[in-house]
Formats: structure tokens, C-alpha cells, sequence
């Protein structure tokens, strides 16, 4: 700092950390997050002998087709557990008014996992896309977009969302590959 500067030397190094800093945000910022524009049909959850459709899908079918699930996570879901290229995956759902407003099919974490026994039902994917677990997550195409919010950012360490008339999707995931796929009914 020389002699004739009039400016107090801690206002004006703060000043210049700041446009420092500033300059480093947007220089690398990214795009700002946005929803992605609703496709233009609904996500299913599907195999070939089972579809889960939100707001189509009843208790009623979804009870004939997998049985009596567990009241797992929380109250109001039923859980049910599926083997599928050696792997065990829990498929959860959810339902007001007997129709289907959330599903997620994910591989289990944690020490508070029910102990279920796996039925073998075939592999589930979200379709448009063909989603399964397992896949790697730089293979989703343009209609899957960073998510903005929504479940996971915990457990997570990527998320892309995918919305249509009436709900929205995710996959989820760590070290780029899913492992977990969730649709949810939007609220009315």
C-alpha cells in the first residue's frame, strides 16, 4: 500500500477478496438448475408382466400382482422384495384414495432393512428411457435432467429427474451408476 492511498488497508483488501471470489463463482457456475419441460406421456415403472402406472394403478392390482407388502419405510408405504441378477432390490409404493401416487425401486442401505424374502418378478425399468438399476447414469437420455430438489441429495451422490402429465421421476445414484429409480404423483 503506498503513501497517498487515502483507503483504510482492511476495507479495501476485503473489497478486493470479494471481486476475487466473484469472479471465481462465475467463471465456474454452472448453468442455473431449471425444471425440465414435462414429456409429453407418463413414466411407467415396468417388466414384462407388470407395470406401475401413477394414478392408474390401483391397491387392488398392485396387491393381486406382488401380495401383501410390509409397512416399510414409514407409514403408508408397503415394501416388497424382488431378486433379480443376484442382487436383492426393494420396490416401495404408496396410495391415496386406493390409486397409486409414488413408487421407488432401489437397492437397500442401511442396518434397518426389513428382512424379506425376495419373490423373482423379472427386472423393472422406468420407461420412457428403459431405466434399471445397475445402468450407468451417463447413458440417460436428454429427457433426464439434473434434478432440482427432490429425494436423495443425502444418500445420493447424483440426481436426475424426469417430469410428465401428472408426476415426476428420478433416478438416483452414486460413482455414476442408479440405484435407485422413484416416480411420484404431482400434487393437484
Amino acid at each position: 500500500m503506498s503513501e497517498d492511498d487515502d483507503r483504510p488497508a482492511p476495507g479495501f483488501a476485503m473489497l478486493r477478496a470479494v471481486e476475487i471470489l466473484a469472479g471465481l463463482a462465475r467463471r465456474n457456475r454452472e448453468t442455473p438448475l431449471t425444471p425440465p419441460p414435462p414429456i409429453d406421456r407418463p413414466v411407467i415403472l415396468f417388466n414384462e408382466s407388470r407395470q406401475l402406472q401413477l394414478n392408474v394403478s390401483t391397491r387392488r392390482e398392485v396387491k393381486r400382482d406382488f401380495g401383501t407388502g410390509v409397512a416399510y419405510p414409514s407409514a403408508g408405504w408397503w415394501t416388497y422384495a424382488l431378486r433379480f441378477g443376484g442382487s436383492k432390490r426393494l420396490l416401495s409404493v404408496i396410495f391415496h384414495a386406493d390409486l397409486l401416487i409414488g413408487a421407488e425401486l432401489y437397492l437397500p442401505k442401511g442396518q434397518q432393512v426389513p428382512a424379506l424374502a425376495a419373490n423373482f418378478w423379472g427386472d423393472f425399468r422406468l420407461v420412457p428411457g428403459e431405466v434399471a438399476l445397475g445402468c450407468a447414469l451417463e447413458r440417460l437420455d436428454k429427457r433426464f435432467t439434473p434434478a432440482v430438489g427432490g429425494p436423495g441429495q443425502i444418500t445420493y451422490g447424483q440426481a436426475f429427474e424426469i417430469r410428465f402429465p401428472g408426476g415426476l421421476g428420478y433416478v438416483m445414484g452414486n460413482a455414476g451408476v442408479a440405484e435407485r429409480l422413484a416416480l411420484y404423483a404431482a400434487a393437484p
